[in-house]
């Protein structure tokens, strides 16, 4: 099968695509640094987006100190039509190596129990103008032919 990178393409047999992509983001008006982060995964039998945020949380919680999670809803990632996906968004902040970060994660179920998970890193809290930033960035997400429904 095809898989298509922005610098080429693979002519491969993948039976589970769990790749990363890091972004870095035009800076903050503050000038902090911004990363978005796009991972796949896939659902572990049993699981569903809620139980697998769960496990998500427990172990980030594990890996950095002073963890908390801040606000966790029910959403969508897409346009809004037919083409979007249920998610979860989560939002939490923590510190690793002495630094704060914050961040937003969106978890959306793709078809085949496949996991979307987009995560927008900062160094500073999330205010107004970094909310709708990150809630455009959803909004505006067209999947691909291939994943959509």
């Amino acid at each position: 099968m095809p898989y298509t990178l922005n610098e080429g393409r693979f002519d491969i047999t993948c039976t589970e695509d769990r790749s990363v992509n890091i972004l870095g983001l035009p800076p903050r008006d503050d000038g902090s640094p911004l990363n978005l982060v796009v991972s796949r995964d896939v659902l572990r039998p049993g699981e569903d987006l809620k139980t697998c945020l769960s496990r998500q949380i427990r172990d980030l919680s594990r890996q950095v100190k002073d963890f908390k999670e801040l606000l966790r809803e029910g959403g969508w990632i897409g346009p809004g039509d037919e083409t979007s996906f249920p998610a979860i968004v989560v939002y939490t902040r923590f510190k690793q190596n002495g630094q704060a970060f914050f961040q937003a994660q969106c978890l959306a179920q793709m078809p085949g129990g496949k996991l979307l998970v987009i995560t927008l890193n900062s160094g500073a809290a999330f205010d107004e103008a970094l909310m709708k930033r990150w809630k455009d960035l959803l909004a505006h997400f067209i999947p691909a032919p291939r994943e959509a429904s």
